[in-house]
């Protein structure tokens, strides 16, 4: 035990010198030094230039971070009773490290053992989910536990919450990936839900203790979300949500994507139908993700107990904390007994504070940097950045939850 835990202060060294990123080349750096991190810490800075896995930054860093600040880190989740789980633990998530970029670390409260003994998919949806997709949002999740699958969501607002919630109430287990330090009370909130999700699975995230919830944080925790699961199921996603980021991802990933469709019409809905209209599989009952891998993992599932319509009732609605409609929206809400919530009276909103180029990445500044002048295809924009196609898509959907740019038709994106 001792030697395991002495080779992830090396992790830690490294995750501190390397950051936290997706565009970061984990694999190739792992499979350049067969050590490890270990090795990486031990090697001449001749050894990790010519590895060619390193940028002349990175190498840089390597350089200048002294291992005091990994045993710092080590020291706090001591106290915060809080695990550590590099690549080589065999508790880390095994379906993570087949993505690009996959975390050198991950800081975690309870067990991620679910995520092995039972089929993994995500939940993901809009914070501010009206009361039917909440009850929806919860059944399926039940129904999906009751046929063995844990579920992973992102511990927000809204539809995440509704997730979490609806596997408690059905006895299961469910993981929840934050963007942001475990010590860090975000949403304030879901304090009690994170709390219980460590009892019945784990809380996790790649960002260190003390690491605030920085908006460009949240594309970097989605590719998590879809990188721990075989699929991704989105419910109730705006045009503009930032749970398409995490269906992006998961496209890009190689995982499936599925989407509830909604209202045809209903602003809230235009993302998840978007998604359907580009190949999702529609979702009307748990039956309809379960049967694509019910010959894949005939040992994880139990068909007998999958539900073939979301007709039961669910999780108690007023349990589910829903982010409150944006300021002058017109919002129409479900009250848990049916009725409705009269439409929220307009005012005058506040203009959104401006996005500054230190919360954005590299890529995304790079991006704002190219449209500058003139709209660009996304084809071109690629061409220029040198990015993946999947990281390419999570920079510009965040830029567009921004509010920063716009997508014209044609996949042609300018700034706002």
């Amino acid at each position: 035990m001792r030697g395991i835990m002495h080779d992830t202060l090396y992790y830690l060294w490294l995750q501190c010198a390397l950051g936290v990123s997706p565009s970061l080349r984990t694999g190739e750096i792992l499979a350049a030094f067969p050590g490890g991190a270990k090795e990486i810490y031990g090697a001449s800075d001749y050894d990790r230039r010519v590895a060619g896995v390193f940028t002349n930054a990175q190498l840089a860093r390597l350089r200048g971070t002294p291992m005091g600040q990994a045993e710092s880190i080590l020291e706090e989740c001591a106290r915060q009773n809080a695990h550590i789980l590099s690549p080589q633990d065999a508790a880390y998530p095994a379906r993570l490290l087949e993505i690009t970029g996959f975390p050198l670390v991950l800081y975690t409260r309870g067990s991620l053992e679910c995520l092995r003994e039972r089929l993994p998919l995500a939940v993901v949806g809009t914070r501010r989910a009206s009361r039917k997709s909440v009850d929806i949002c919860a059944r399926l999740s039940a129904d999906l536990v009751h046929a063995n699958c844990a579920v992973v969501s992102g511990g927000a607002l809204g539809i995440d919450s509704a997730a979490h919630w609806g596997v408690l109430h059905a006895g299961g287990s469910t993981v929840a990936v934050l963007g942001c330090g475990l010590d860090v009370n975000y949403p304030a909130e879901n304090a009690p839900l994170r709390a219980k999700i460590a009892e019945r699975g784990a809380v996790v995230t790649e960002f260190p203790f003390g690491t605030a919830p920085a908006a460009k944080n949240f594309p970097i925790r989605n590719r998590l979300i879809s990188g721990m699961c075989a699929g991704t199921i989105v419910i109730e996603a705006g045009e503009k949500s930032g749970s398409l980021i995490t269906a992006g991802c998961a496209a890009e990933q190689g995982r499936d994507v599925f989407a509830v469709p909604g209202d045809a019409f209903g602003s809230t809905y235009t993302g998840g139908n978007k998604l359907i209209r580009d190949g999702a599989k529609p979702v009307f009952s748990a039956m309809d993700i379960l049967e694509e891998y019910e010959l894949l993992y005939p040992e994880l599932l139990d068909m007998r107990r999958a539900a073939r319509d979301l007709e039961r009732p669910s999780v108690a609605p007023e349990k589910v904390v829903v982010k409150k409609p944006a300021v002058g929206a017109r919002h129409m809400a479900t009250r848990p007994e049916g009725g409705f919530l009269p439409p929220v009276q307009k005012a005058a909103a506040s203009a959104p504070a401006p996005v500054k180029s230190a919360d954005l990445s590299p890529l995304e500044n790079q991006i704002l940097h190219l449209l500058a002048n003139a709209p660009l295809h996304i084809d071109a924009i690629m061409k220029e950045t040198g990015a993946p196609y999947g990281e390419l898509f999570a920079a510009l959907m965040h830029l567009e939850v921004q509010e920063v740019i716009q997508q014209a038709p044609g996949k042609m994106y300018g700034k706002a």
